[in-house]
């Protein structure tokens, strides 16, 4: 298991509604169907080692040369949304946007599959999974 770096500390109150919020999000993240296309691309993308999970809770590019216009658009589009869920999180849970998105991150770099590249902290490297 990867530890996410510089997480900030939460309320042991509010651990449950994040799970809970992060099982949303990540539903919300996969399900909708106008998000399928751009799911699908990142997903290649992240098998290709050109994207990857970061600290922050948001995608980054492990490889910004080998980034299309249509791949950066889509990876904005994603971490636009994932900043609505955290924000739609924060204020039913009263953490932070920063805490949502550090569990968050914590729950997305661990569940990367084998081969993706992840990066755990704001000054560690990234690391092939």
């Amino acid at each position: 298991m990867i530890r996410v770096m510089n997480r900030p500390m939460i309320r042991k109150n509010a651990v449950l509604a994040m799970f809970a919020a992060l099982a949303l999000l990540l539903a919300g993240l996969t399900s909708a169907p106008a998000h399928a296309q751009n799911a699908e691309a990142i997903s290649q993308a992240k098998a290709a080692g050109i994207v990857g999970e970061m600290y922050s809770g948001y995608l980054g590019f492990v490889d910004a040369s080998g980034a299309t216009s249509s791949l950066r658009r889509r990876v904005d589009e994603t971490n636009a949304k994932r900043l609505e869920l955290y924000t739609a999180t924060s204020q039913r849970t009263g953490e932070s946007v920063e805490v949502i998105a550090a569990v968050t991150a914590e729950k997305l770099i661990n569940g990367a599959d084998v081969g993706e590249w992840v990066k755990p902290g704001a000054n560690s490297a990234w690391m092939k999974k």
